[in-house]
């Protein structure tokens, strides 16, 4: 006998999730940014839960994304306003990638 155990999350704990998430990234890249203003190597003075979080953070908010936009499509719903400003909230820390990217290359 197989049973499979789904948890479901509410879209509006999603969307709150992704807004949390996007201040917390905010937050960590600020820390990272004025720990690392007098250091050499750009690395070394930042204490290691900025790291964690500014490469962690995006991976997270895309499957976010990813689940929060296919339970609307699953249940018939459409997106909402909040769903959008989480959606935007999340673009934050890609957008922090690509540019940091685009910097190094």
């Amino acid at each position: 006998m197989s049973v499979s155990l789904q948890t479901r999350f509410s879209p509006t704990l999603m969307s709150g999730t992704l807004i949390v998430l996007s201040v917390l990234w905010m937050i960590s890249a600020l820390v990272f940014h004025h720990t690392n203003r007098r250091s050499h190597d750009g690395i070394f003075g930042a204490p290691v839960w900025t790291l964690l979080l500014l490469t962690e953070i995006p991976l997270i908010t895309v499957l976010i994304v990813i689940l929060l936009l296919r339970d609307r499509d699953n249940s018939g719903e459409r997106v909402r306003g909040i769903d959008y400003c989480a959606l935007l909230a999340a673009l934050v820390p890609l957008a922090g990638i690509w540019v940091l990217i685009a910097t190094v290359m």
